[in-house]
């Protein structure tokens, strides 16, 4: 049976590390390091451009207990993005984020909706727990 792809993106995705958000990366386990990384991966090209200041967008690790946290990044216009740092933040500073449509989710739902496609958040993406 053929079925016709509703959607292409490109997988390349070009992106650089700091050396602190690395050491930061270094206090979560692999699978947390993972899917924070993933869920930054999966709107990164859709993050906005500020020349020469770093911006913050939050996301969340769905378990028993949640691991809210915020990345911090440099993207600038015709280069690649950098990570520059990344801490856990309180449920109270992530709604915050979502409310400013600034969250990962918030990004990723932006995606979806631009190819009309039904949005389905980042659920998939949990830590075991």
């Amino acid at each position: 049976m053929d079925l016709k792809q509703k959607y292409t993106e490109d997988n390349n995705v070009t992106y650089e590390i700091d050396d602190w958000f690395y050491t930061q990366l270094g206090n979560y386990s692999k699978h947390e390091q993972t899917f924070i990384i993933g869920q930054l991966l999966s709107v990164i090209n859709l993050l906005p451009e500020e020349n020469q200041w770093t911006q913050e967008t939050a996301g969340v690790l769905k378990g028993r207990v949640p691991l809210f946290f915020v990345v911090e990044y440099l993207k600038e216009v015709d280069e690649s993005p950098i990570l520059v740092d990344l801490h856990e933040i309180e449920v109270d500073e992530y709604l915050e984020f979502i409310s400013n449509k600034l969250s990962i989710k918030s990004y990723y739902d932006r995606r979806t909706e631009d190819a009309d496609e039904e949005p389905s958040g980042i659920s998939i993406l949990k830590k075991n727990n």
